[in-house]
């Protein structure tokens, strides 16, 4: 069977079967996978049982789901590692148990499961040896892990960004982000995290955009110049240093996450066109191009964003404001700049996702 080969390959791991079948259930579980009650209650006492309930679930599962001969073929090794490694030191199992969790918010029509499971990526993930090792092997390597829908539309080209930024030292400094456009809309309505008590909003009539990524609390940019030592792996002159949290609308009391630090490698790629290139994500690569589209104020920016990672392309774009965490003190007449410079791109201002970003480091 598959898993007398996964045992006989890898000597030096050699969990029994029931741990064996725990580390497959969450794994097959972290990825919008809806399996029966009594397949988890299911033990296992041999290694045919163990294999006939990894090809039950990979029956039963919906929506998008991973390439279950791909991972047994490919990265046996690394499946194992993260179900064995103590959690006192690695967060792997973590990481797939919060996963798995998404799956409740992802009904199969709106797209919310991604963007929850790269919060779980980024708070238990990236500090995990072995997740990111599994990562590498099943999404980047072998290509074993599920293509997601596009999160909203990219919305933006190059061609549509300013000409006048043309140098990161002009962007150098700190920034908050005031507002934003990928706020969870759905085009039938339905909530971005239903019960939460959000607002309403949907700056983007007709189109979706399920991540909410643009109204995480905290989002806090540091453009930096980086001597290669200063931040994990840098390999360009400039950095974002970058931090947020989990959650909307709001400031730290409205984060339901802790404080997430990520880096990335900036450079300036056209003219008013800043590219990312993400230095810890787990999943890479991990690049987002951000334009500006209206830069009236040395103080105040309105880009569109258009990214992705091997699994998932997601959008949006954040009006920003240089050593300011609100839109309070904005001039009226940056206001109504931003307000015409985003309806070009059939995006409404007053529906734009707000933070006051209050308490925030």
């Amino acid at each position: 069977s598959k898993i007398a080969w996964l045992k006989r390959s890898h000597q030096n791991l050699s969990p029994n079967p029931s741990q064996l079948a725990r580390i497959m259930r969450v794994l097959l579980s972290c990825f919008t996978v809806t399996v029966t009650q009594d397949l988890f209650l299911a033990q296992t006492s041999d290694e045919d049982t163990l294999a006939e309930i990894v090809n039950e679930l990979e029956r039963a599962q919906g929506g998008p789901k991973p390439n279950i001969g791909c991972m047994v073929t490919h990265c046996a090794k690394e499946v194992l590692a993260c179900g064995l490694a103590p959690k006192s030191k690695d967060t792997c199992m973590g990481a797939l148990t919060c996963s798995m969790n998404c799956s409740h918010q992802d009904d199969g029509v709106h797209n919310q499961g991604p963007g929850c499971a790269y919060l779980c990526e980024m708070i238990y993930g990236k500090t995990s040896p072995a997740f990111t090792k599994l990562i590498e092997c099943a999404g980047e390597t072998n290509k074993c892990l599920p293509i997601y829908p596009d999160d909203g539309e990219c919305l933006a080209t190059d061609a549509d960004a300013v000409q006048n930024l043309t140098s990161l030292d002009q962007l150098e400094g700190d920034w908050w982000v005031v507002k934003g456009v990928n706020c969870g809309q759905q085009k039938d309505g339905y909530p971005f995290h239903p019960g939460a008590g959000y607002p309403p909003l949907n700056p983007t009539k007709g189109k979706t955009f399920p991540g909410g990524y643009d109204w995480y609390p905290c989002q806090h940019e540091r453009f930096v110049r980086s001597n290669g030592h200063d931040f994990p792996n840098p390999t360009s002159p400039w950095v974002n240093n970058i931090t947020y949290c989990g959650g909307a609308n709001g400031g730290l009391a409205e984060c339901n996450t802790t404080i997430i630090d990520t880096v990335a490698n900036v450079t300036m790629c056209a003219p008013g066109v800043v590219c990312h290139n993400y230095t810890d994500a787990p999943l890479k690569p991990q690049f987002e191009h951000w334009r500006v589209i209206s830069w009236p104020h040395p103080d105040y920016v309105a880009s569109i964003w258009c990214g992705g990672t091997p699994l998932v392309t997601y959008n949006g774009g954040i009006a920003l404001a240089r050593n300011k965490r609100s839109l309070d003190g904005m001039p009226a007449w940056v206001e109504e700049n931003f307000r015409a410079a985003y309806a070009k791109f059939g995006v409404e201002w007053e529906q734009m996702c707000p933070s006051h970003n209050e308490g925030c480091p």
